[in-house]
């Protein structure tokens, strides 16, 4: 089981490594393909369509083929995407190959999410999204590297796509570990009350409305943040492309940091606590980040966001079987995380086009409302919950 969870653990550091170039990269990307500068929201709408899709499509999935089949092949999607990104030789391509990079993305996670949901406790939860950090982070890293040695972006999609093909085989060799491991609901795992609601429509499911909105808004916070915190750092603080894609880095590094954190915080907080907490950092982190006069207070505002945003996804993810019941939790995280990126979908874009015409200094006043209008989210969630106890 210990060595299984590792290889969860590096499928997560794999999902997360893809996440965070292509906003690191967009400074010096952009110009070398005669890009818009809001170009960037264009190619995630359509990854996030993919990761839609794919979402909505997990539950089927998961009964047909099981976790460890969906993830090899996510996987291998990714890594065969990310090759072509580097080979790509206008904006259209990588429009045309953010889809299936979108639908590799959605199938892992809702099915990763799910099995350790229902196999592992919230500390586990916790590190699984801080692996998923330790990937986004080096994705960063890599383009700076790549910046700073050679001038170029494309090496840092093919040494991405090397690593993920590396995992791929890693997935593939430990298939005996997830037999016998797969959670299957039988009707003594749940209550009749929650294999009547499983029977209901989704949208009947108990403070669902809520739930899903939070999703929403805390996805269009994180991506909104790691896509274009590079291009605030440019275009605000005036710092140097590869610089500011380190910036950018830090973001990660403070979620996968605070996630580590978090999963020992676990032991003696309430998930709600955590939420609350991580709330009132990232709502810290953005004024520092707007404020702040010099580049370094900056990317420290950018790394008080990401500690910030660490438990929330997590905890909100293991909080699926507490507030809607064991029997409808598979389902539930599809429709999470099919609004979840729908969140991403959107939000992005629109902030990104407005930051790039009006001022930059939008992008971190949409976190400071979005990240408002999620606790808010979550509060009525909770009231509601406690008083139906």
């Amino acid at each position: 089981m210990t060595l299984l969870l590792a290889v969860i653990y590096a499928a997560f550091i794999s999902l997360g490594l893809p996440d965070a170039v292509v906003g690191a990269s967009w400074p010096s990307l952009a110009p070398s393909l005669h890009a818009d500068p809001a170009g960037a929201g264009i190619i995630s709408m359509i990854v996030c369509i993919g990761t839609i899709t794919a979402s909505f499509a997990s539950v089927a999935l998961l009964r047909r083929f099981g976790t460890v089949k969906i993830s090899i092949t996510s996987v291998a999607l990714t890594a065969v995407t990310l090759l072509g990104y580097s080979v790509a030789p206008s904006f259209l391509w990588l429009c045309i190959l953010a889809l299936p990079l979108g639908l590799g993305a959605g199938a892992i996670d809702a099915a990763i999410n799910a099995f350790v949901s229902l196999n592992y406790s919230t500390r586990h939860n916790n590190w699984l999204h801080a692996f998923w950090g330790v990937g986004a982070s080096l994705g960063p890293l890599i383009v700076g590297f790549w910046l700073n040695w050679r001038a170029q972006w494309r090496p840092a999609y093919v040494t991405v796509a090397l690593l993920q093909f590396a995992l791929m085989f890693l997935l593939i060799a430990s298939r005996k570990l997830w037999e016998g491991v797969e959670h299957a609901a039988t009707p003594d795992d749940f209550s009749h009350d929650d294999a009547v609601a499983q029977l209901s429509p989704w949208y009947r499911l108990p403070h669902i409305t809520p739930i899903l909105c939070g999703f929403f808004l805390y996805c269009a916070v994180e991506l909104t943040t790691g896509l274009w915190g590079a291009t605030f750092l440019v275009q605000y603080h005036h710092i140097c492309p590869s610089l500011a894609a380190a910036g950018s880095a830090g973001f990660y590094i403070g979620i996968t940091v605070g996630r580590f954190i978090a999963g020992f915080a676990a032991e003696k907080f309430s998930n709600l606590v955590l939420l609350r907490v991580g709330s009132a950092i990232i709502v810290t982190g953005a004024v520092v980040s707007l404020l702040s006069p010099f580049a370094v207070g900056a990317v420290a505002g950018f790394i008080m966001i990401g500690l910030g945003c660490a438990p929330i996804y997590p905890v909100i993810l293991k909080e699926t079987a507490r507030r809607l019941g064991a029997a409808n939790t598979q389902r539930a995280m599809g429709l999470q995380m099919g609004f979840a990126y729908t969140g991403q979908l959107l939000m992005p874009p629109a902030v990104g086009y407005l930051m790039t015409r009006i001022d930059p200094v939008l992008m971190p006043v949409f976190v400071l409302l979005g990240t408002g209008a999620m606790i808010a989210c979550h509060e009525y969630v909770e009231k509601a919950v406690m008083k139906n106890k």
